[in-house]
């Protein structure tokens, strides 16, 4: 054998031996595999993180709209005016649902005789509240509400503190109080 021959040989053995790929070997396939589980990965993450914010960000929308909505009850139960007690009830009402709106819409009549009778003025002034419990569409709220009460036979002006258990319902995309009671 020659040179020329032996050099053709090698040439042979080295060209049989290389990748068709180039030279690029597992490496270059794996490379872009792995590069795509990376991406792949981060992208489950951040779905996570993503669904994970809106949950958080939905509830606590749903506990400021559970809170404001008790607040609200208890203002309008504790804001009542002798000059146009109907148009107070009816905004207790506006705000109620349940068997709450079912009974004091039954005595409704006998409390704005009274309030008319009495001369009863009482305005909130102060409202706070948070949140005992909550679940499915629904929660329970304790409320405290600073009211001055004047009436035709009291002194002028008096501070009141009603502290309220209020149970607030979502009904049909709104919140509405479905009880109200006065606690110690």
């Amino acid at each position: 054998m020659g040179d020329a021959q032996a050099t053709d040989a090698r040439t042979e053995v080295e060209s049989a031996a290389a990748p068709a790929d180039g030279g690029r070997g597992r490496s270059g396939i794996l490379l872009p595999a792995a590069l795509g589980a990376v991406v792949l990965l981060l992208a489950a993450v951040c779905g996570a993180l993503l669904w994970q914010h809106h949950s958080v960000t939905a509830a606590q929308s749903e506990r400021e709209s559970f809170l404001r909505a008790a607040r609200d009850g208890a203002t309008n139960m504790t804001t009542i005016s002798h000059q146009h007690p109907e148009q107070d009830v009816q905004r207790v009402l506006d705000g109620a649902t349940g068997q709450f709106h079912d009974d004091f819409e039954q005595s409704a009549d006998s409390y704005i005789s009274v309030v008319k009778q009495a001369q009863v003025s009482a305005v909130a002034e102060r409202v706070d509240a948070g949140i005992e419990s909550e679940g499915d569409g629904t929660a329970t709220v304790l409320v405290q509400v600073t009211s001055k009460v004047t009436n035709r036979t009291g002194p002028e002006a008096q501070p009141r503190i009603s502290r309220l258990r209020v149970t607030v319902d979502e009904v049909d995309g709104g919140y509405k109080v479905s009880k109200m009671e006065f606690v110690a």
